[in-house]
């Protein structure tokens, strides 16, 4: 069921009634329904599984292999060249590890992320900001300060949320596990932001590589060829017209590399016996402490993991496990067991595994599964640009990065954004990488630590929600924590152990990414609370009695109204007369307010004005800036908020919260709610419904709605710059220089909200923290 909205302060506010209406909007947890119908892309996903029923999820199952599966379904490529940089020398040891592997992908990617993880969807998002969200929102944390209102709206009710009523959590007493938990997802962003990095370069190169094996005298150009191949994608990144071949291409790859594990398997078929743990297990007993750096290796085949996850929003639970268990899993199973066969038979193919092991090294099979290999990495590689473009966008909208311009690609798929910046800092990195290390090899260290870093803060993220969300016992929560947090952990730390043969690369670029999260966040933090001691009412700034004033100057009004009949029905009064007194009666009309300190009057000019403040009620310091210097202000005076609320998509029957403010005349206080996975629009859609939103709550404003294209609308807004007190720490000035850097480079934060450059005003202050 839906729960009711709250009213704010005592005051009337402009909310939707839950209505019987509402259950239709009623989600469940595999099915987000926004608000916004703009969104065809969920929309069409909808009426797939409603029309279709069983058939719907398997189109929705097929489409998310190009999505979802091309980065774990060309780990092949590399993951044993990896793991046997010399031949193997005991058919044992290639027993031991295929066994690992095996029972790695039946553990991590089908048992924790397919069946377990997959079940604790934010309003059907997934990713490791769903899971902050969850825990954010069930704890009554805000992303904000002010009356944490954003903890009233309909439309996340697959979960029960926190209550006033309740007892708070761990999380909410607190502030220190607030702040590791920020820390960590800032870490596990940065993560996935690192793999952003690293996916294109060593997909891209393992593929190309496979052009070395028939013609060893191309193999200097594998690393030209591959730039050029980077170059080409990120060139493209404005055409999505292509993606419809991605489902078609990447499923063509899945059969193609069971095909030939099958093959590989026929000339070795007890290599099945790997499936036994015992091998697993036997492998470590035998070699000891020396076989620990094998699970760097094995990591590899774990790639991707995370993104079964981060991408349920565009599937849903059902189509992901079925593509999973019935198509992924067996055909990347057979690739490893067809490749393990072949080592045994002749261990020289460790060099270069994958391409060694095809049926031919120079014919037509070798060429086309060449082919199929490159576009299978670019596809990959596109789906980790897009997860990071949807990424950084997300933490924008969290406050955690400065802002950047953002490009709508399609109109239909409002997800679908290209970031300029990020795709040519991407761009360049990549290129760098590639040349840096020539190889795939030589990468996958530094690959294997941004994926068992992602998989570790998820698995500490998830035990906290079992508690906090699912209110299991503690028990459940510490089992859970155990068992894949041992996996997890081991993973990890097989990693960091090759921290100098490349693991710097993956541990730098994340820490340094976290450290510009947290201080954007934390300077964004300070603006806010300065704003929230610094507030004030509109009280402490105007005088109280022009009441009183408009009665008396409505009496004079009809009064002159009067004498003007007389005198147009004697004739006696002139032309220019008529237009003085106009004049002075509209001037008249228009002093309603006048400044408390100075009883100076301050006029109301036709117009809508939007005064933009960081968060709370009360009146923002740019409107008390401004009113010292320009004694005037628009006829309708507005006060917004834009809160980022921490679920990933707001309702229109949620959006706006609007008040009257108290006896002032066509004054008002407003709260716009954006969900992380949300555009902010302010254009001229949005004025109409926030007009229409307050004529709902004061009807002396409906002549403003039937004006409204002829009405001047001037969004102000403020511009704070941190300043550092003489006797500040030497940290606090090193963090508020990082801070004013980025703010001086990054776009204001008003650009992507569709206002027209003409009607924006800036006021600049300086805060001193």
């Amino acid at each position: 069921m839906y729960r009711n909205r709250l009213i704010i302060n005592n005051t009337k506010s402009f909310v939707v009634p839950n209505s019987q209406n509402n259950k239709q909007k009623k989600m469940t947890d595999n099915n987000y329904l926004k608000g916004d119908e703009k969104n065809e892309d969920l929309e069409n996903r909808r009426k797939i599984q409603k029309t279709f029923g069983f058939l719907g999820n398997l189109i929705l199952a097929y489409k998310t292999t190009g999505t979802v599966y091309g980065d774990i379904g060309t780990s092949p490529l590399y993951v044993y060249t990896s793991i046997f940089h010399d031949p193997p020398t005991d058919p044992r040891d290639v027993y031991g590890t295929l066994s690992l592997i095996l029972w790695s992908l039946a553990i991590i990617p089908f048992l924790k992320y397919v069946f377990i993880i997959l079940r604790a969807d934010d309003n059907g998002e997934g990713g490791t900001f769903a899971l902050y969200s969850l825990l954010s929102r069930h704890s009554g944390l805000t992303l904000r300060g002010g009356n944490g209102d954003d903890l009233t709206i309909t439309n996340h009710d697959s979960m029960s949320v926190y209550s006033n009523k309740e007892k708070p959590n761990f999380i909410k007493r607190s502030k220190l596990v607030q702040r590791v938990l920020l820390v960590l997802v800032l870490f596990g962003t940065s993560f996935v932001l690192s793999d952003g990095l690293l996916t294109p370069a060593i997909s891209v190169l393992s593929a190309v590589e496979g052009i070395g094996v028939p013609v060893p005298s191309l193999k200097n150009a594998i690393v030209p060829i591959s730039c050029f191949v980077i170059i080409c994608l990120f060139l493209a990144q404005r055409m999505r017209r292509l993606a419809i071949l991605f489902a078609p291409i990447v499923s063509l790859w899945f059969i193609s590399i069971a095909t030939i594990g099958i093959w590989n398997i026929s000339h070795h078929p007890s290599i099945l016996k790997a499936i036994n743990p015992y091998y697993a297990f036997e492998y470590f007993i035998r070699n000891g402490s020396s076989s620990y750096h094998v699970l760097g290796g094995v990591l590899l085949s774990l790639t991707g993991v995370e993104a079964m996850f981060a991408d349920l929003g565009h599937f849903n639970r059902i189509s992901i496990q079925i593509c999973f268990t019935f198509f992924v899993f067996p055909s990347i199973s057979l690739a490893y067991l067809g490749q393990g066969a072949r080592l045994i038979l002749d261990p020289a193919v460790s060099e270069n595994t994958f391409w060694l092991t095809l049926p031919a090294t120079n014919g037509p099979i070798y060429w086309i599964v060449f082919i199929l290999a490159t576009l299978a990495t670019t596809i990959a590689s596109q789906s980790m640009i897009l997860a990071t473009f949807s990424l950084v966008h997300q933490a924008m909208q969290l406050d955690c990065l400065p802002n950047l311009k953002t490009v709508h690609i399609s109109k239909k798929i409002e997800g679908s954004i290209y970031i300029p910046q990020i795709n040519y800092v991407l761009l360049v990195f990549i290129l760098i990488i590639i040349i840096a290390f020539k190889t795939s090899a030589n990468l996958t260290i530094a690959f294997g630590m941004a994926v068992a870093g992602v998989m570790i803060i998820s698995t500490i993220f998830y035990s906290i929600v079992i508690c906090v969300v699912f209110k299991l016992p503690a028990i459940v929560s510490i089992v859970f924590f155990l068992v894949f947090g041992f996996i997890d952990a081991a993973f990890l730390g097989a990693t960091l152990v090759k921290v100098k043969s490349g693991g710097w690369f993956t541990l730098c670029t994340s820490t340094l990414l976290c450290f510009i999260m947290l201080v954007w966040k934390w300077g964004t933090t300070l603006k806010v609370k300065y704003e929230l001691r610094n507030k004030t009412k509109l009280d402490d700034i105007f005088a109280s009695n022009f009441p009183e004033q408009e009665e008396q100057e409505e009496q004079e009004a009809q009064e002159q109204e009067a004498r003007e009949e007389q005198e147009s029905d004697s004739g006696d009064s002139s032309q220019i007369d008529k237009i003085s007194q106009t004049i002075v009666r509209q001037r008249s009309k228009n002093i309603q307010l006048q400044l408390l300190s100075t009883g100076f009057p301050i006029n109301r000019i036709p117009g809508i004005g939007l005064f933009y403040k960081e968060a709370g009620m009360g009146v923002p310091l740019s409107f008390c800036h401004f009113i010292r210097h320009f004694p005037t202000v628009p006829e309708v005076l507005i006060f917004i908020t834009i809160r980022p609320i921490p679920i990933p998509l707001v309702g229109e029957e949620d959006r706006l919260v609007v008040k009257k403010v108290g006896h002032y005349k066509k004054v008002y206080q407003v709260t716009g709610r954006y969900g992380y996975m949300e555009n902010i629009s302010q254009g001229e859609e949005f004025i109409t419904k926030l007009i229409t939103a307050i004529c709902e709550i004061d009807p002396i404003a409906g002549t403003i709605l039937e004006d409204l294209k002829n009405e001047v609308v001037t969004y102000v807004v403020g511009h704070q710059e941190l300043v550092a007190r003489s006797n500040s720490s030497l940290w606090k000035q090193v963090f508020l220089e990082v801070y004013s850097f980025l703010a001086r480079n990054s776009r204001q934060v008003y650009t992507n909200w569709k206002i027209p450059v003409d009607d924006i005003i800036e006021v600049g202050m300086k805060i001193v923290v």
